[in-house]
């Protein structure tokens, strides 16, 4: 089978074994595979991460094979490994969370060198995590569920209510996604905040009830403009240094900010400040399995405008050029990889 596999500074199509599935496991199909911030940023670091795997004692001819990444997927079941139960059948649409258990070891796929992810044209998944994709969701859509998730994740660690007003610092993918459950929630003050003009586009579009270049316009100030009494609930989903110290001395006294982007580095902030304000933290990551299979039901309920989300469709052949292109905040929100073709 053909797989993307990611080496430091290059991607390259090769011809890997297709994966057999052991007790628990299935055999499936890649329909549709979306590209996550995540993805860039092992990239981007990937000489990094291999120096710091190989201090720790990882063997460096394990590193050399590369990683095939790919965690937001769409799939379809090939075949089952001994022991299933076999509830679901082959050629069943499914989906799930991203991490396969061999021999008791729970592994993170699209992250794990010694294991497929999805930038491939078959992977691995255990039986116990699938979810069936309902008739008449999309691939597109299905691909969603997985970053969809992490933003209804992170509007849950909030806890949010009517009345409060939510601000967002940064509008890639987990922005969006956060802007989308909020929009579904029934929020009514959804302040965005990100240099791109076109990320602030999709973030109207999405469900922001107003998108600001943050240099020009303090969110905090359109946030406060509004009428609505409740909290200020913070989302930085910018993943860059600064930020999160930023949030502390901007935000109004008895602020929540939840943390869902992953600044690379240290960070830095003034504990009087917080202290004085009484702001709350939430650091959050990925998702329960309830707040998955949520994702996934808003798809299948069209309560999500899901569609101005995909900007980019390309096949295993592409995936080097869209990395460069994904560079450019202005490219695209989210890029689907259909490995065996549109």
């Amino acid at each position: 089978m053909r797989a993307v596999v990611m080496r430091p500074g290059s991607f390259t199509v090769e011809e890997r074994p297709v994966p057999v599935p052991a007790a628990g496991q299935v055999l499936v199909k890649t329909r549709a595979c979306g590209v996550c911030g995540s993805d860039l940023h092992l990239f981007r670091h990937a000489q990094e991460m291999v120096d710091t795997a190989i201090a720790a004692g990882v063997p460096k001819e394990l590193l050399d094979a590369g990683l095939v990444m790919g965690h937001e997927y769409v799939a379809e079941i090939v075949s089952f490994g001994e022991g299933c139960r076999e509830e679901l059948s082959v050629g069943d649409r499914v989906c799930s969370t991203p991490f396969l258990t061999n021999s008791g070891v729970v592994q993170n796929i699209g992250a794990d060198p010694t294991i497929m992810g999805a930038y491939s044209e078959y992977f691995l998944l255990d039986e116990d995590r699938l979810l069936k994709v309902p008739e008449g969701v999309s691939d597109e859509a299905a691909a969603l569920t997985e970053p969809l998730a992490i933003g209804v994740h992170a509007v849950n660690r909030s806890g949010i209510n009517k009345g409060d007003k939510a601000i967002i610092m940064g509008c890639g993918p987990i922005g969006l996604a956060c802007i989308a459950v909020l929009k579904e929630r029934g929020i009514d003050v959804i302040v965005a905040s990100d240099f791109s003009p076109r990320r602030r586009a999709l973030a109207a579009e999405i469900g922001a009830t107003d998108a600001v270049h943050p240099k020009e316009t303090s969110p905090f100030e359109s946030a406060s403009s509004n009428t609505a009494s409740g909290r200020t609930i913070v989302f930085d989903c910018t993943g860059v240094q600064g930020v999160f110290g930023q949030v502390v001395n901007e935000a109004p006294a008895g602020s929540v900010v939840v943390v869902a982007g992953i600044a690379h580095g240290e960070e830095s902030f003034t504990p009087a400040v917080a202290i004085t304000k009484e702001l709350s933290f939430h650091f959050v990551v990925y998702y329960k399995d309830e707040e998955f299979s949520a994702a996934l039901n808003m798809l299948a309920d069209g309560t999500i405008n899901w569609e101005p989300l995909v900007t980019g469709k390309v096949d295993l052949d592409g995936v080097g050029a869209i990395f460069e292109e994904l560079e450019d905040p202005e490219s695209h929100a989210k890029v689907l990889i259909f490995p065996h073709g549109q």
